[in-house]
């Protein structure tokens, strides 16, 4: 079919790259709350030319996707780009998935690592697809302006555009000099209003457990973070628990035991925390390159709490979480310091 499509030669690339372990496209349920049900969403990577900051800077201390898509998307055309795209709709036309998510391992709204071509092809096809009712697509601040944002809104025309933004964390130290993101506090801020201004939805990703934090420290300020996010105008957050990734500072502080991932239960008690304060989803624990150490507990109960969260990421049913028992919660909430 894909030869049929776009021709031999994009096509026997793209094969190529479908049938390797990491799939360029993927469909998954998560929970809608303007609908208050589970919806289908697609998930797209595409091979942009990677994280411009991070290929300048070093990146995030806990990021390897920006150098992973750069090595991975520099022999792409953006054409191919286009059959990708095309690709992942046509066999997933049958499950009409109501959203469509673009990650690029960057900025999609970086004209050097996504083209304005592309971004504008994109929005137009996703304007003609008949279930695809919201386009999620992530950038940093400073990519996104107003002419680029008005548009892409009005190319997409009645359909909804929601950008995601890396905040991490509200407090600026872990945020810049921990984490390395480069992000004032105040650009984010402006961003935001110029993006509500507009009626795109905005998307905020909290970072739990940035390297140097402890455990009741990383709760603690992935809290605070997501209380801040939809203080200043947020639609949306996502937390997303640390993963070490080989070639960042978080894996080699985690090869000289100086870092773990945090507990599953610490991430259950930011939930707990934080559900009643708007639309806090729960990200998941594997990417690319794929992780060496995800979050977890005990060999007991993790698998058993590590289905739960998949279920809550489809439902926000809080009640999920009542009368778990384990042994290793006793020794969680002695290092969070969490009396009895």
């Amino acid at each position: 079919m894909a030869r049929a499509l776009f021709g031999e030669k994009i096509a026997s690339k793209l094969l190529n790259v479908s049938i390797r372990p990491h799939n360029f496209f993927y469909i998954e349920k998560i929970y809608n709350f303007q609908k208050r049900k589970p919806i289908s969403r697609l998930i797209l990577s595409l091979p942009g030319k990677g994280c411009q900051f991070a290929l300048e800077s070093g990146g995030c201390t806990m990021c390897g996707f920006g150098k992973f898509s750069h090595q991975l998307g520099k022999n792409f055309s953006n054409k191919d780009l286009i059959a990708l795209y095309r690709i992942a709709i046509t066999l997933t036309k049958d499950i009409r998935p109501m959203n469509l998510v673009i990650y690029n391992g960057g900025s999609f709204l970086n004209d050097n690592e996504i083209s304005p071509g592309v971004q504008l092809e994109i929005c137009e096809r996703v304007s003609n697809h008949p279930s695809i009712k919201n386009l999620l697509v992530e950038s940093r601040v400073e990519f996104i302006d107003e002419k680029k944002i008005k548009r892409m809104k009005n190319t997409l025309q009645e359909k909804t555009l929601t950008i995601g933004i890396g905040l991490e964390s509200q407090n600026d130290k872990i945020r810049n000099t921990i984490i390395k993101k480069g992000l004032n506090k105040e650009d984010y801020e402006k961003v935001i209003k110029l993006l509500k201004k507009e009626g795109i939805r905005v998307l905020t990703y909290v970072l739990l457990k940035p390297v140097y934090l402890s455990e009741k420290e990383a709760i603690e300020e992935a809290i605070k973070t997501i209380e801040y996010a939809f203080k200043v105008g947020a639609d949306e957050v996502a937390l997303e628990s640390a993963f070490v990734q080989e070639g960042t500072l978080m894996a080699k502080l985690f090869k000289e035991n100086n870092y773990n991932p945090p507990w599953l239960w610490s991430i259950i008690e930011v939930i707990k925390k934080t559900y009643n304060l708007g639309s806090v989803h729960v990200g998941g624990f594997s990417d690319q390159p794929p992780p060496i150490a995800t979050p977890d507990n005990c060999p007991h109960c993790s698998e058993e709490i590590k289905k739960l969260l998949q279920q809550y990421r489809g439902t926000h049913d809080i009640t999920l979480f009542n009368n778990l028992k384990c042994g290793c919660y006793k020794k969680w909430k002695k290092e969070v310091g969490i009396t009895p």
